[in-house]
């Protein structure tokens, strides 16, 4: 199965860092007990699978990078460095990573230092634009996005498949494998996405691609006593993951096309380990796509690691 991080941390959680008003940012990094350290599949011996790193700035810790290796990676070389960079309020201005082949970035901007808008550029050509409206009563929750792809780009499967900062920190191709199908005329191709809360949750999402006729419906629902890890925290837009306080238990996601439903998964997580700070340290989910085989993440904090 791929090893994506914010699928896998679908249903991890924490309580994120609050400014002395409590005032919600999807900006700040959680506290030090919130902090990932590291990451493993499978398996916490060896090496992990994914490494962060920070900087001190002033009070904070700001993350700086992750690194990646592939769990098939025997000799436990770096494959991947994501880079954090910042702007001066703290907020992330973008995100980056240099192959062989491509230079990605994602980059942000924000109103009151909640994320308003989103772009992912490709060799210095923005292939995608997120923009994120909100409810005026409670501007805090996103009520709907609206995402515009570059059609040239995402119908094109070898493109998006070695595009390694998208399918780790905004989706998955899989999802718009349908693509392929739009009208090839069309220059843009869009999403808009719904969204519903309940309480600081995010509960339900329905995602409306109008050149594909196809719909996906997401429904969530919550573990009380343990707490998002990447709770706050706009890069962790993959399943809106930094958008949900508490850790997910189940998620259902129906596709139709043309109003008839074509696919339907079901994903059960379950947690084994869960520190003093309500954080995950152990947990698995199960999908109904592969036959309810447990796979497992373990999560090491900063403020746990003793080196």
């Amino acid at each position: 199965m791929k090893k994506n991080l914010f699928t896998l941390l679908l249903g991890a959680a924490i309580l994120v860092t609050f400014s002395s008003c409590n005032k919600y940012e999807e900006s700040m990094y959680n506290e030090a007990n919130g902090q990932i350290r590291y990451i493993w599949y499978k398996s916490n011996v060896g090496n992990p699978n994914e490494t962060f790193t920070y900087s001190k700035k002033l009070t904070n810790y700001l993350l700086s990078q992750i690194d990646i290796v592939d769990s098939m990676n025997v000799g436990g070389l770096l494959d991947k460095h994501f880079v954090f960079s910042y702007n001066k309020d703290n907020t992330i201005s973008s995100i980056s990573l240099t192959s062989l082949t491509n230079s990605e970035t994602i980059k942000f901007a924000y109103l009151d230092k909640l994320v308003k808008y989103m772009s992912y550029s490709v060799n210095d050509t923005i292939r995608l634009v997120v923009n994120f409206y909100r409810d005026n009563e409670e501007a805090q929750k996103i009520t709907r996005i609206v995402e515009t792809y570059d059609s040239t780009f995402f119908s094109v499967k070898q493109l998006i498949s070695e595009s390694k900062l998208y399918s780790k920190f905004i989706g998955n191709y899989d999802e718009l494998k349908d693509f392929e199908m739009a009208d090839t005329k069309s220059l843009k191709l869009r999403c808009n996405k719904e969204v519903v809360y309940n309480g600081e949750n995010i509960v339900y999402i329905k995602s409306v691609y109008p050149d594909l006729q196809k719909i996906v419906e997401s429904t969530y629902t919550y573990e009380a006593d343990v707490l998002n890890p990447y709770y706050g925290l706009c890069y962790a837009y993959n399943g809106l993951l930094g958008f949900s306080q508490k850790s997910m238990t189940r998620k259902n996601v129906k596709t139709y096309f043309n109003g008839v439903i074509s696919d339907e998964e079901i994903v059960v997580y379950d947690y084994y380990d869960v520190n003093q700070y309500k954080y995950p340290r152990e947990f698995s989910y199960t999908s109904n796509k592969n036959n309810y085989i447990p796979f497992k993440t373990y999560i090491c904090y900063r403020s746990e690691y003793k080196n």
